[in-house]
């Protein structure tokens, strides 16, 4: 069985003011929450 490939335990999404630790295996810069959240988009939302 192969090894899952994992992150660096500890990161944090690169969202302003976001504090959501990422998991090991999600390998992107944002959390679930903001990963489809553009700065654009997100401004015109609030």
């Amino acid at each position: 069985m192969k090894k899952a490939k994992t992150s660096h335990k500890g990161r944090i999404c690169k969202f302003p003011k976001c504090k959501n630790v990422l998991s090991i295996y999600n390998h992107e810069t944002y959390c679930h929450i903001h990963l489809n959240c553009t700065g654009a988009a997100y401004k015109k939302k609030a």
